[in-house]
C-alpha cells in the first residue's frame, strides 16, 4: 500500500527538489559574459578559468578565510558530546537487549555531522535498566581519542547487552559529505522553531489508529531540511502492515510523537538543503495501552557530485551557508551584522548559489528578468557579474537584501513573512532598473576601476606585471573597451569581463581617451551599436599596443597616426 502526498507550489513556498543545491553547479560550463567585441554570448569565451575565481576571500579547499581561528578545543569537546546525546536520544535510552545500530557521522575539521542511523537487529525482553549517566561516560572516554579533525566518516555500533551498551568506532570509506559542517561548535539545544517543525513532521508521519492490535508496521517517508529548519511538508511513501490483522487498532496519543522528533532533531545540524529518507516502526505489545513508535533508519541522501570545473564555486557556496548558520545560531542580530566583514565577491558567490539552489529564480523573473537570464547560467562568470550590481546597489538596500537572505539561508523561503517577500521583490526590482541606468556616484566607478586594476595584472597579465616591474607598472593604465559610462547599455554583460580589460602605457591610454572625449563632446547620447563600433576601432587602431611593454622612441609617430584614423572613423559612425 503506498500513499502520496501532493500539493501546489506557491511562489515564495516552493519546496526545494531533493538535489536542488547542487543543480546550480550542474548548469552549463559554457556560460559567460559577453564579449564587446562582435562575438555572440555563445561564442565569447567560455570555460570559467582561475581569474574568475581568484582573490575571493576563500581558502584553496574553499573555506572562507577568516581574521581569527575559529573551533577551539571547546567546541570540539562540545562536538562529542552532542554526539552521544544524539545516540542516547535515538537508540540508548530505549533500547532492549540484543539491539544493536549503526551511526555514521562525517568528521571534518573537529565538527561532527550526522549522515545516517540504522537499526540492525531488533531487541526483546527487558534487562537491567541502563542509566544516561553510565552510557555517556563510556562512550565519551571513547571519542575524546579517536574522532580527530581530518576529513572521513566514522561509523558507531552500539550493542545492547543485558546490563549495558557495548560501542566500537570504525572509520568507513565514502566521499566527504556536501553537507557536513567543517567547523566545531558548542551548540546549544534545539530552537522553539525546530521542535515545532518536527513535532508537525511527525503528526503527519504517524497515521491516528493504525498500528493493529498486537501488531506491527513499517513507514517510509523523505523530509526536507532547509538550513537550521525542517520543511513541514512530507513525502509519503511506503505504508505497510507487518504482523496483526488490522481489524482492531491500537489508540494512541500525542505523546507517542516524541520519539521521533528526537530522531529528526540531529538532522538539522547541517548545511544547506538536504533530503533525509527515514524509516519508521510502530508496534504495539500485549498489555500495553498505547503502540511504540520509532525511527529506525534516516539516511541523509546525497547530490550528485558537481561537474570538476565546477567544484570550487560549489565548495564556496557551502562555506558561505555555513558561516551565515553558525552566526545564526549564535545571535541573529549579530548575523545581519556578519557581512560587513565579507567582500562583494565573497557576497555575489553566495547569491548566485542560493538564488538558484532555494528555486528563487521563477519568483523572481517578473521583477528582475535581466538578473534571472544572467543569473540562471550559474558559473563562477555569473558571480563575477552579480558583483558589480552589487556595488551599484546603495548601502541601505545591500543591507536589506543580507538581512532577509540570511534568513532564508537559515529557516528557507517560506520562512519570509508577506512584507519581507514584497521587500524582496522591490530590492530586485531596484536592481533591475539600475542595470540600464548610466553609473554616476564615485565610489561604485573607483571601485569598478580598482577590481579592474588588480584582477588584470594579479590575475589575467601577471607576466606583464613582472616584466613591467613595480616602478613602471605605475604607468600603465587598465582601459575598459566599453567605458564604464555606456555599461548600462549591455545590462547582460560584466563590464569587468576579462575579455574588456586590456592594460596599455599611459600614453596609449591618452590617445585612446581622446576617442572616447570625442564621442562624449560630440553627442548627447549613443546607441549599444555605436558604442561597439566604436570599442572595434580603438581595438582595430590602438590594439598592438595592448597587453605588451611600449617603446615610445618606436610607436610615437604611429600613435598619433593611428589616433588620428580612429577619430576619422568614429566621426563618420557618430554621421559628423
Amino acid at each position: 500500500m503506498t500513499r502520496s502526498d501532493s500539493r501546489g507550489e506557491a511562489s515564495w513556498h516552493r519546496m526545494p527538489p531533493v538535489l536542488g543545491l547542487l543543480w546550480v553547479f550542474a548548469l552549463a560550463a559554457c556560460a559567460s559574459d559577453g564579449s564587446f567585441e562582435r562575438e555572440s554570448f555563445e561564442e565569447a569565451t567560455g570555460d570559467d578559468t582561475p581569474a574568475e575565481r581568484a582573490g575571493l576571500g576563500f581558502t584553496r579547499e574553499g573555506a572562507l578565510e577568516r581574521a581569527s581561528p575559529v573551533g577551539d578545543e571547546r567546541a570540539r569537546q562540545a562536538e562529542a558530546a552532542r554526539v552521544v546525546r544524539e545516540l542516547w536520544e535515538v537508540a540508548g535510552a530505549r533500547g532492549a537487549p540484543g539491539e544493536a545500530w549503526t551511526f555514521d557521522y562525517q568528521v571534518h575539521g573537529g565538527a561532527l555531522t550526522l549522515l545516517s542511523f540504522r537499526r540492525t537487529a531488533t531487541g526483546q525482553g527487558a534487562g537491567a535498566a541502563v542509566e544516561w549517566s553510565g552510557f555517556s561516560r563510556e562512550l565519551t572516554r571513547s571519542l575524546s581519542t579517536l574522532v580527530g579533525v581530518k576529513p572521513r566518516r566514522l561509523r558507531f555500533t552500539l550493542e545492547r547487552g543485558l546490563e549495558r551498551w557495548r560501542f566500537e568506532l570504525e572509520t568507513v570509506r565514502g566521499p566527504v559529505a556536501v553537507h557536513a559542517r567543517t567547523v566545531p561548535e558548542s551548540l546549544s539545544g534545539a530552537s522553539g522553531l525546530l521542535v515545532s517543525d518536527a513535532l508537525t513532521v511527525a503528526r503527519q508521519l504517524l497515521p491516528a489508529s493504525r498500528v493493529p492490535w498486537e501488531g506491527r508496521v513499517h513507514e517510509r517517508a523523505r523530509l526536507q531540511f532547509e538550513g537550521l529548519r525542517l520543511h513541514p511538508e512530507v513525502e509519503l511513501g511506503v505504508f505497510e502492515v507487518r504482523e496483526g490483522s488490522g481489524r482492531r487498532t491500537a489508540p494512541g496519543s500525542a505523546d507517542l510523537r516524541m520519539p521521533v522528533v528526537q530522531a529528526l532533531l540531529p538532522f538539522a545540524n547541517a548545511v544547506g538543503s538536504r533530503t533525509v529518507e527515514v524509516e519508521l516502526e510502530g508496534r504495539h505489545v500485549r498489555g500495553e495501552a498505547e503502540p511504540r513508535w520509532r525511527v529506525v533508519a534516516a539516511t541523509t541522501l546525497e547530490p550528485s557530485a558537481p561537474p570538476e570545473e565546477l567544484r570550487d564555486l560549489a565548495r564556496e557556496y557551502r562555506a558561505m551557508q555555513e558561516d551565515i548558520l553558525r552566526h545564526w545560531r549564535e545571535e541573529v542580530e549579530d548575523s545581519a551584522r556578519l557581512a560587513g566583514v565579507w567582500s562583494f565577491e565573497q557576497l555575489a558567490y553566495w547569491y548566485v548559489g542560493g538564488f538558484i539552489a532555494k528555486g528563487a529564480l521563477g519568483a523572481m523573473e517578473a521583477v528582475a528578468p535581466t538578473v534571472v537570464s544572467v543569473l540562471g547560467r550559474g558559473g563562477a562568470k555569473a558571480a563575477q557579474w552579480f558583483r558589480t550590481v552589487l556595488i551599484r546597489t546603495p548601502p541601505a538596500e545591500r543591507e536589506a537584501l543580507q538581512r532577509i537572505w540570511m534568513k532564508v539561508e537559515a529557516e528557507g523561503l517560506v520562512a519570509l513573512e508577506a512584507g519581507e517577500q514584497a521587500r524582496l521583490r522591490s530590492l530586485l526590482k531596484g536592481m533591475e532598473h539600475r542595470l540600464r541606468t548610466p553609473i554616476t556616484d564615485k565610489y561604485s566607478k573607483d571601485k569598478l576601476r580598482e577590481w579592474a586594476r588588480q584582477e588584470y595584472f594579479e590575475v589575467h597579465q601577471p607576466r606583464l606585471a613582472q616584466a613591467l616591474g613595480k616602478e613602471r607598472l605605475g604607468t600603465y593604465q587598465v582601459h575598459h573597451l566599453v567605458p564604464i559610462e555606456h555599461a548600462h547599455l549591455f545590462p547582460t554583460r560584466g563590464v569587468n569581463a576579462a575579455e574588456n580589460l586590456v592594460g596599455m602605457a599611459r600614453e596609449v591610454h591618452s590617445s585612446v581617451n581622446s576617442v572616447w572625449t570625442f564621442v562624449r563632446t560630440n553627442t548627447k547620447s549613443v546607441s549599444a551599436r555605436e558604442v561597439e563600433e566604436i570599442a572595434h576601432i580603438t581595438h582595430n587602431h590602438f590594439g598592438r599596443w595592448f597587453h605588451v611593454l611600449y617603446d615610445s622612441s618606436k610607436s610615437g609617430a604611429a600613435l598619433a597616426s593611428a589616433e588620428k584614423a580612429a577619430l576619422k572613423e568614429v566621426a563618420a559612425v557618430l554621421g559628423l
